[in-house]
């Protein structure tokens, strides 16, 4: 369906359902829920998950959705926002390109919103899928179109509207409503690339989540918004990427954007995945050790140091965005894991001393775009010797997917050590199945209330 209007946007949500998903749609889908439903147990032991959960519990509020590894519930829209920033702490959130959209805000907003309402598995996909689409494919043209250019992180900029979305779906709201909760959501979306590196910037995952959750209960109350607030001069997509007339084709069948998401497998920023890949095929092929490696050179183009900005990073925030200390724990063979990027991690000197054999080339005539087509790597050894590779794609990658076991064993990884084994698998059981479930009421009991 094109769309151009503020109107048709909403009339793809109310009129999409879930006997329009198509089998491969709804896999993909629950597959991402795994992985993203496993990172928030994981997040809620990392301080901006922890810092969230005491900030809930001191709230209050109707304990309708469980705060996910916290042991209490609370209203869906502060859940949403404690367990969005929670899986956004452990930043191995789930990424599709080149719009740079993420799940760690819409999955933990569905199920806070499905579990307050006694949703059923079916529904909930619907929700997920719909609102996905919704963000992602404006993203895919505003997101290296003018919006990151400005500062403005488009992941949960638009995510607000994806959540809106959702939440409209799972509320049952009529067309009209809809539209209303994608006006609203557009007023209370946010989100800075400044703020990457830092505490807000896991937060404004979480804040996604529970205004696009508070934007269509607002809606269903006959609260009111612009009914072209998408198009046109000062419009959203004026305001975000100077895009008063943007067109865009909103997805069916298998040609859905969910289908396009990146299983992240390591706890760093995506744009540094394949990097990561493309040094270890080096240096496991060669059989080097991190003492053999003189440097490690990376071509990239002028967005990414924006990005990946800390080359002696000084805490476990801005370790997932240095390109300086992903390198050394690669060279070292490294799990790079939850451990590696911790205040704690950050300190341990013999990382520290592969920090200095890191340099990045930035070209200044290369396309500006956060992810970018690929990233030529160069690693010459102490004796002389070059290798040379161009990471273009990651393992986990739509065109290199994880297997169900993989992702499967990413989630246990995450909950290892919080919810014990059996419970932890059966937690994977029921979401891998969720569409034969009527509610998700045992699964969030076992993901909330960890043994």
């Amino acid at each position: 369906m094109a769309a151009t209007t503020t109107r048709q946007v909403a009339q793809y949500v109310h009129g999409t359902n879930y006997t329009d998903l198509h089998p491969e749609v709804i896999d993909k889908a629950k597959a991402l829920c795994v992985s993203a439903l496993g990172m928030t147990v994981g997040g809620s032991r990392i301080h901006a998950g922890q810092v969230l959960a005491q900030y809930a519990r001191s709230a209050g509020g109707s304990p309708t959705s469980g705060v996910i590894g916290a042991g209490f519930r609370t209203s869906a829209e502060m859940a949403a926002m404690v367990n969005g920033t929670a899986a956004h702490s452990t930043e191995l959130e789930d990424d599709s390109w080149p719009e740079a959209m993420y799940t760690c805000h819409i999955i933990p907003a569905v199920f806070a919103l499905g579990e307050e309402l006694g949703s059923s598995g079916k529904a909930i996909l619907e929700a997920l899928i719909v609102g996905y689409e919704v963000q992602a494919r404006p993203g895919s043209i505003v997101t290296d179109g003018g919006a990151s250019d400005r500062g403005i992180l488009t992941a949960p900029h638009l995510g607000t509207l994806g959540v809106a979305a959702a939440s409209s779906k799972l509320l049952g709201l009529g067309m009209e409503e809809t539209m209303m909760a994608i006006s609203l959501a557009a007023s209370q979306a946010c989100g800075s690339t400044r703020q990457m590196g830092t505490g807000a910037h896991l937060y404004e995952a979480g804040v996604a989540g529970r205004n696009g959750i508070s934007a269509a209960k607002l809606a269903k109350l006959g609260l009111t918004g612009d009914a072209k607030i998408l198009e046109g001069p000062r419009g959203y997509f004026d305001a975000l990427a100077g895009r008063p007339d943007l067109e865009f084709t909103l997805g069916s069948g298998t040609n859905m954007r969910i289908m396009e998401v990146g299983f992240k497998k390591f706890t760093a920023c995506y744009l540094m995945q394949r990097i990561v890949d493309g040094i270890t095929e080096i240096i496991t092929r060669n059989h080097l050790s991190a003492e053999d490696v003189a440097s490690v050179v990376v071509d990239v183009n002028p967005t990414f140091p924006e990005i990946i900005k800390f080359p002696q990073p000084s805490n476990g925030d801005e370790s997932r965005f240095s390109m300086h200390h992903c390198v050394a724990a690669a060279l070292m063979r490294e799990e790079i894991s939850l451990k590696t990027f911790t205040d704690e991690g950050v300190k341990n000197p013999a990382l520290q001393a592969h920090w200095h054999k890191t340099s990045l080339v930035v070209h200044p005539e290369w396309k500006r775009a956060i992810m970018g087509e690929s990233n030529p790597l160069t690693i010459t050894t102490r004796d002389g010797n070059e290798y040379k590779k161009l990471c273009v794609v990651s393992h986990g990658d739509p065109e290199d997917p994880l297997s169900l076991e993989e992702v499967r064993q990413k989630y246990m990884s995450c909950v290892e050590g919080i919810i014990a084994d059996a419970p932890a698998r059966q937690g994977a059981d029921l979401i891998f199945t969720l569409e034969e479930h009527k509610d998700v009421a045992k699964l969030m009991q076992i993901l909330t209330f960890p043994a």
